[in-house]
């Protein structure tokens, strides 16, 4: 997702070969009949979820990326990308900016049991894009966030899990640290958390790198004067 006044940066937006697999196992385990990301850009993320959701039931896929048909924008190329993987006529695509999209669908009383958030990176877009994801998640249903590692995508994740009532189904975000004393420091503290919280480092290295998924228990609207540290 980008501003009115900035558009997509020139490098390729991608997920690893792993996050792909990842991404597409996760469709699958929730079987959800609408699926919703933010962010199409080139188009491979909405390929996979279009093709697990097909292999469980029918894709009913929206995505929302203002840019995607703009010249200097992403040119089509997700879009075109999608019509050549056969899922042009299950895809709703909205070219809108996110946080005028989310809201019409709220207002549709639209539901998705899977939401992958991908857009703005900055703190404020990415809470902007989980706080009406909230909203269009179905109970059961599971968000997933992309490049949890950045340190503003990861302090939402922080605050989902501070504040919603969400469990974790991937391995706990891990935010990127630049110290290479720091990197020291957290792996041994893991080392010393025990071997399931060495597993589940292990797997954010090898599998799910930035991925992070929660599953919503319910709805929930924290007190008015609630607030904890995330």
């Amino acid at each position: 997702m980008t501003t009115h006044k900035e558009l997509p940066a020139s490098q390729p937006a991608a997920m690893r070969p792993m996050e792909y697999d990842v991404l597409g196992q996760l469709v699958r385990d929730v079987r959800p009949e609408n699926t919703l990301e933010v962010g199409m850009a080139n188009g491979q993320s909405t390929i996979e979820i279009c093709r697990a959701a097909q292999q469980i039931g029918a894709v009913n896929h929206v995505s929302i990326d203002p840019f995607q048909s703009q010249p200097d924008g992403w040119g089509g190329r997700g879009i075109t990308a999608v019509n050549e993987a056969g899922f042009g006529d299950a895809v709703e695509l909205i070219e809108d900016f996110d946080y005028l999209a989310l809201p019409r669908l709220v207002t549709e009383n639209r539901k998705f049991e899977f939401i992958l958030l991908d857009g703005w990176h900055s703190f404020d877009f990415t809470l902007t894009d989980f706080f009406f994801a909230d909203l269009l998640l179905a109970t059961g249903g599971v968000v997933v966030f992309h490049d949890s590692a950045l340190p503003a995508v990861h302090k939402v994740c922080r605050f989902v899990e501070t504040h919603k009532a969400y469990e974790l189904v991937s391995p706990p975000p891990s935010v990127e640290l630049n110290s290479i004393t720091s990197k020291i420091i957290r792996r041994a503290a893991t080392f010393l958390k025990g071997r399931e919280a060495r597993k589940g480092a292990h797997l954010r290295r090898t599998r799910w790198y930035s991925l992070a998924a929660y599953r919503k228990l319910k709805d929930l609207q924290v007190g008015n004067t609630f607030f904890e540290s995330f």
